[in-house]
Formats: C-alpha cells, sequence, structure tokens
C-alpha cells in the first residue's frame, strides 16, 4: 500500500465521464454500514468526447485532459490520506474502440486502474447514490441523470427499481449531430426535441403505464439549473434533495435559451464548465416535463459517484 494512503476508513471515487471528472473523498460511518460523510467533493472539465465521441474513438488532446484531470485528482487524494480508490468511467470509455490505449497511459503514468461500467451497472448506481437522498414515501419517480455520452433514466418506487435505462443521447452526442446557433434557433429546438424523441421510444411506454408524479434530476446540469435559481455560485455547498419549483424551472429555462454565450457566462450561478452545454440540457429537461406531464421536479446532487461510494463503502468493487 502506498504510504500516502493512510486512513483506513477514507476512500475516493473518481468518475470520469465524457464531459467532466469527478471526485468524491468521503469517510465510512462505523456506526451504520454502507453510509459515509463527505469529505471532498469537486469536479474537473474533461471532454474525453469532444471531437470523436461520433467516430467512437478519443482524440490525442482528449486523452492528455483526461491524464491532466486524473493526476489533480490524484494530488488531492494523496493530500487528504487515503486508504482506497476507486476509478470508474462511462460512456466515452465505454464507447472508444481505442479506450485500452488510454487505460493503459493513465495505469502506466498515474499507477491507477480505470473500471469500465457498463449502461445498466450504470444506471443502477445513480439509482443507489440517489436513493441514499431521497425522502421515504415518494410514489413512483423518474430519476434522469443527464451526460455528455448518455442519459440514465431510472423509475423507482420507495421499495425498488421498476425499470431503468441508459440511451447514448448525452449533451455532447447532441452537440455533434445537431448545430445550434447562439442563441439557439426555435427550429434547432425542435431538431433537438425530435432528436431525443425519436430515441426514447421505451420510456414513453414505461411512464405510459407506470406515470411517474416526480422528476428527479441529478447532479450535473440539475445543480446548475439550482445554482442559478438560489443565486449561488457553483460548488459552495453540496446539497442533498430540494423540490425546485416548476414555475421557476420554466423561468431560467426561457432565460437559457434566449441566451448568447457572453450573456450565460455572466449568469450568476452558472458552472462555466456548462456554459457551452446548458441550453440542450435545458431542452431535454423540459422536454421530459412537458411530454411525461410530470408535475413535480426535485434536485439531487448525489448521482454515480455517491452509489459507487456507498457500495465501495459496503461490499468492495
Amino acid at each position: 500500500m502506498n504510504p500516502l494512503f493512510t486512513t483506513m476508513s477514507r476512500y475516493a471515487v473518481i468518475d470520469l465521464g465524457t464531459n467532466t471528472c469527478n471526485l468524491l473523498i468521503a469517510d465510512a460511518e462505523a456506526e451504520a454500514e454502507g453510509s459515509f460523510e463527505t469529505i471532498y467533493d469537486r469536479k474537473l472539465p474533461v471532454k474525453l468526447g469532444r471531437g470523436g465521441i461520433h467516430n467512437n474513438i478519443l482524440l490525442p488532446d482528449a486523452m492528455e485532459r483526461g491524464i491532466a484531470a486524473l493526476q489533480n485528482h490524484l494530488h488531492t487524494i494523496r493530500s487528504y490520506n487515503v486508504s482506497k480508490v476507486v476509478v470508474v468511467g462511462t460512456s466515452a470509455l465505454r464507447g472508444a474502440v481505442n479506450r485500452h490505449e488510454f487505460i493503459n497511459k493513465v495505469k502506466e503514468l498515474l499507477g491507477m486502474e480505470i473500471k469500465i461500467i457498463d449502461g445498466e451497472l450504470e444506471a443502477a448506481l445513480i439509482f443507489r447514490g440517489v436513493r441514499l437522498s431521497l425522502p421515504d414515501r415518494l410514489g413512483k419517480y423518474l430519476i434522469m441523470d443527464i451526460g455528455g455520452g448518455s442519459t440514465e433514466f431510472i423509475l423507482a418506487n420507495d421499495h425498488e427499481i421498476i425499470w431503468k435505462r441508459s440511451f447514448n443521447i448525452g449533451i455532447a452526442r447532441a452537440l455533434e449531430t445537431i448545430c445550434m446557433s447562439d442563441p439557439v434557433t426555435s427550429s434547432e429546438i425542435l431538431a433537438f426535441e425530435q432528436w431525443f424523441d425519436q430515441h426514447l421510444h421505451d420510456l414513453w411506454s414505461t411512464c405510459q403505464h407506470h406515470l411517474p408524479q416526480t422528476l428527479v434530476g441529478c447532479s450535473g446540469a440539475f445543480d446548475t439549473f439550482m445554482d442559478i435559481y438560489e443565486n449561488e455560485e457553483p460548488d459552495l455547498k453540496i446539497r442533498k434533495v430540494s423540490e425546485f419549483p416548476l414555475e421557476a424551472y420554466r423561468e431560467i429555462h426561457q432565460r437559457l435559451i434566449f441566451s448568447n454565450h457572453e450573456t450565460r457566462s455572466k449568469m450568476k450561478g452558472m458552472d462555466k464548465m456548462r456554459v457551452e452545454m446548458i441550453v440542450i440540457a435545458s431542452v431535454f429537461t423540459n422536454f421530459i416535463l412537458r411530454k411525461l406531464n410530470i408535475p413535480k421536479l426535485l434536485h439531487t446532487h448525489n448521482a454515480l459517484k455517491e452509489g459507487v461510494m456507498d457500495l465501495f463503502i459496503s461490499n468492495g468493487l
């Protein structure tokens, strides 16, 4: 064991996604098996899928960004005296034909092993992380986790997952499929909605049968929506779960779709990493709410990395 990793109850999870590389450091709580206390939570831009996601390839500059982000997080992990680390890779990595070149470089340069998880496991782990933050007696609800390469939907109730699916319709893929003006035009919004719609037939039929009454938006873009709503700078606090009034969300949605890049970059609460992609993330969210006629929206900061952490502490991974 590396002598820098000395605190046996302290763990680190890195979620290497298509757009961001997220680090969670937590201490296991001995009195409650599987639970943890967050010590550090940070995300870095990585854009692993930029320029190559539609060709299922990682470009050299994307690999460089990925290694730089992992190196930055590794420096943090060492300063926190972490005992165990797990790194998971998602859509951009699992789809890339040259992923092993990147994985091998990371192993050689940083000594880190990346575990690629498939879409089904990603959705299950997102549910595990989100469920830690949700109240009881919520009824049927739909979790939505918008990523760069994929978007996960999990239909659940208070007791179990009813249905889950990972769709390869993340925001990075959307923006490499349909050109977006600045600001976005109404015809482009319609084109994005039609693109989402044609990929989501399984979601529509499942929700038509089960009729979820709450959309739970987790992490990512939903953190930014909430930061704008609360007029807070990003990363000032780590929320668990809170209700997001629909009228407030719709007002933010209107601000976003009528804004240009410069205006968004100056918005209070805007995460600089999301200035480019937040508009289409909001178009996607608004489309889901409207299409499924869901009357309630919740936001939780918890997502994949919290689910991985809970599993890591409970059972190992």
